[in-house]
C-alpha cells in the first residue's frame, strides 16, 4: 500500500509492504520504504514525518492518495497529526525562566545568569525582581512596543557616548601606587649602588603631616596647605610679586633652594606669606595690598644717582618698567582695536602664521604636520590664552617675544630686545589689522581734524596726550603717507586688506591706509609696549 501527497507534484509517497508499485525513485521521499504491511483484521494508523517525504512546514499540500497493490483495504479518515502549541515563552514569565533554566541563561547578562544557574528554590524576592525587570523590559511581547524605542535611543546615545570619548585626547595622570617603590640614598648619586634605604616624610625642622591620613601625594598636598609653614605661601606671593614687579623678591622664583637667590626683603615676604594664609589665600586681597601700596605706584623716571645705587632696582627704588609678555601685547593691540572676542572657553584656535613652520617637525602620520589658520573672527581675535599651542613649533609671534616653548615648565621669563621683536610687531597680519581696526575706530569717533585724530590716538592707545613734538611728528607722518598712497592707491588696497575682517567701505581707502600706517606706528611705540 501507498500513502501519496500533492504539493504540485506527487513525488512524495511512502510505502508499506512489497515494492510493486513502481512510482517515483526507490530509498527517495518520491518512494520511501517505511515497513511491513500492517496486521490484518483490525484498524491502525499509518502516520509517516512530514520532513522524511521531504515536505517543509507551513508548505500547502493539493491533495493526497491511497493506493493499493492487489487485495481489500478498508481506508478510514485522512489528515495530520501535530502537538498543541506551547504558551510562547514571551507571553509567560514561568514559561520564560523554564526556558531559561534549560538554556543554562546562555542569552543573559552576567548576573541574571548566575541566578538563573542557582538552584530555584533558593532565589530571593531580589533575585525574582531582577528577573522579572529583564522579562518585562527585553522579553515580554506586551511591553516591547514601550520599550524597544527607549533601548533604540539608549543604544544611539551609547554609540555617540563611545564616540565622543574616542575623540577626546587622552593624557597621563598620577595614582598612588598600591605598594610604594623603596628609595634609597645612592652612593655618590649612582643608580645602581644603592644604600641605605630611605623612608617618605618631610622635613623634621617643619611640622609633621596631619593626623589620620595616608602617607602618600594627597596627605603632602593637604600638608603643603595646612598654613603650619609658610612653604606654599612663600612661593605664591614670590610668583605674584614677579608678575606685579617684573622681578620676585626672590629673583630665582624658580629656585627656593640652596642654589637660588636670597630674597632681597626677606621680612616682607615672610609678612606677606603669613597675611595671606591668614586670609585664607585670597588672592585678591593679596593683590590689592600690592598695588595700592607706595613702592608699586613710584614712577619709572630714575636719576643718575638712582641709577647707580639701584641699576636692576632691586631695591625698588623706582617703579619696574619691563616689556609686555607676548601674549599681553598680543591682546593688548586686540584691545585697543576693538577686534578682542570676549568669549570665555572654548577649544583652541589658529591665528594665522607663516606656512611651513609645522611640517619641518611634524609626523607624516600626525594631524598636526601641515597647519591651516582658522577662519573667522569668533576664532582669530581670541585670547593668546586660546591659541593651539605645538611644542615642538610654537607660535612665532609668541617665542619672539621670548614665550617659554612650554616643553618644560618655566617659572620666570627671560626678556630681550631684537630687531627681530620690531619687524614682527610692524607685520605680522594680526598686528596689521589691529591697527587697521583701530585706524576705524579714529575715523569714526574722532573729528576730521588731523590734530584730534592723533590725539585720540595717544589717549585710547597709551592713555596721555600728545606732546608737540609728537603732534608735529605724527602730522608729518600721516601727510607723508598719504602722499605716498594717492600716488599708489593699489599699495594702499592691498595694506587694508591684511587681515580676517575686511575693511568697511565707507571709508576712503588712501585715507584709511594713512591712518593705518599712524596706529602702526604708535602700537610699536616703546612706551605702547613696556609697563611704565
Amino acid at each position: 500500500i501507498m500513502l501519496q501527497w500533492n504539493d504540485g507534484s506527487w513525488e512524495h509517497r511512502a510505502i508499506w509492504g512489497e515494492d510493486l508499485i513502481a512510482w517515483g525513485t526507490p530509498n527517495s521521499p518520491s518512494r520511501l520504504f517505511i515497513g511491513s504491511l500492517p496486521r490484518p483484521g483490525q484498524w491502525v494508523r499509518l502516520s509517516v514525518p512530514a520532513a522524511d517525504v521531504n515536505l517543509k512546514a507551513g508548505q500547502a499540500i493539493n491533495g493526497v492518495a491511497l493506493t493499493q497493490y492487489g487485495g481489500r483495504v478498508y481506508w478510514d479518515a485522512v489528515g495530520r497529526v501535530t502537538n498543541p502549541p506551547p504558551w510562547p515563552a514571551n507571553e509567560s514569565l514561568a514559561d520564560w525562566i523554564d526556558e531559561q533554566i534549560e538554556a543554562t541563561g546562555a542569552s543573559l547578562p552576567g548576573p541574571l545568569k548566575k541566578i538563573i544557574e542557582s538552584p530555584r528554590d533558593g532565589w530571593n524576592e531580589e533575585q525574582l525582581r531582577q528577573l522579572q525587570h529583564h522579562f518585562i523590559e527585553h522579553v515580554f511581547s506586551g511591553s516591547r512596543g514601550v520599550f524597544e524605542p527607549l533601548q533604540t535611543r539608549r543604544t544611539e546615545s551609547t554609540k555617540l557616548r563611545d564616540e565622543l570619548k574616542k575623540s577626546i585626547p587622552t593624557t597621563l595622570v598620577y595614582r598612588e601606587a598600591k605598594e610604594p617603590k623603596q628609595a634609597y640614598v645612592l652612593n655618590r648619586g649612582l643608580y645602581d649602588q644603592p644604600g641605605d634605604p630611605v623612608e617618605r616624610a618631610v622635613p623634621a625642622a617643619l611640622p609633621p603631616l596631619p593626623e589620620g591620613l595616608d602617607n602618600d601625594r594627597m596627605a603632602l598636598a593637604r600638608w603643603l596647605f595646612s598654613g603650619q609653614h609658610p612653604l606654599a605661601a612663600r612661593v605664591a606671593v614670590n610668583r605674584f610679586w614677579q608678575q606685579v614687579f617684573g622681578t620676585g623678591l626672590v629673583e630665582s622664583s624658580e629656585d627656593f633652594g640652596a642654589q637660588g637667590t636670597f630674597p632681597t626683603h626677606p621680612d616682607l615676604l615672610d609678612y606677606l606669606s603669613v597675611d595671606f594664609v591668614e586670609h585664607d589665600w585670597d588672592v585678591k586681597w593679596l593683590m590689592k595690598q600690592m598695588l595700592m601700596s607706595a613702592t608699586y605706584r613710584q614712577q619709572s623716571r630714575t636719576t643718575p644717582d638712582l641709577q647707580q645705587a639701584d641699576p636692576d632696582n632691586r631695591w625698588f627704588t623706582r617703579g619696574r618698567r619691563y616689556r609686555l609678555d607676548a601674549e599681553v601685547l598680543r591682546d593688548q593691540a586686540l584691545t585697543i582695536s576693538g577686534l578682542l572676542v570676549p568669549t570665555i572657553g572654548g577649544p583652541s584656535v589658529k591665528p594665522p602664521q607663516p606656512d611651513g613652520l609645522w611640517f619641518a617637525v611634524g609626523y607624516s602620520g600626525s594631524n598636526t604636520v601641515r597647519f591651516k589658520k582658522d577662519e573667522g573672527h569668533d576664532k582669530v581675535h581670541r585670547r593668546s590664552m586660546y591659541t593651539f599651542w605645538k611644542r615642538t613649533a610654537p607660535p612665532p609671534q609668541m617665542s619672539l617675544l621670548d614665550a617659554p616653548s612650554r616643553e618644560v615648565c618655566q617659572v620666570r621669563r627671560e626678556r630681550t630686545n631684537t630687531p627681530l621683536q620690531a619687524l614682527m610687531l610692524m607685520n605680522d597680519p594680526q598686528y596689521v589689522e589691529a591697527a587697521r581696526y583701530f585706524a576705524q575706530r579714529v575715523m569714526d569717533e574722532a573729528d576730521d581734524d588731523i590734530g584730534e585724530r592723533i590725539q585720540w590716538l595717544f589717549w585710547h592707545g597709551l592713555g596721555r596726550r600728545a606732546a608737540e613734538n609728537e603732534l608735529a611728528v605724527f602730522s608729518e607722518a600721516v601727510a607723508k603717507w598719504s602722499d605716498e598712497f594717492t600716488a599708489n592707491p593699489e599699495s594702499a588696497g592691498k595694506l587694508i586688506a591684511i587681515g580676517e575682517i575686511p575693511a568697511a567701505d565707507r571709508f576712503d581707502a588712501v585715507e584709511l591706509a594713512s591712518w593705518t600706517m599712524a596706529a602702526n606706528l604708535l602700537m610699536n611705540m616703546d612706551e605702547f609696549l613696556t609697563k611704565n
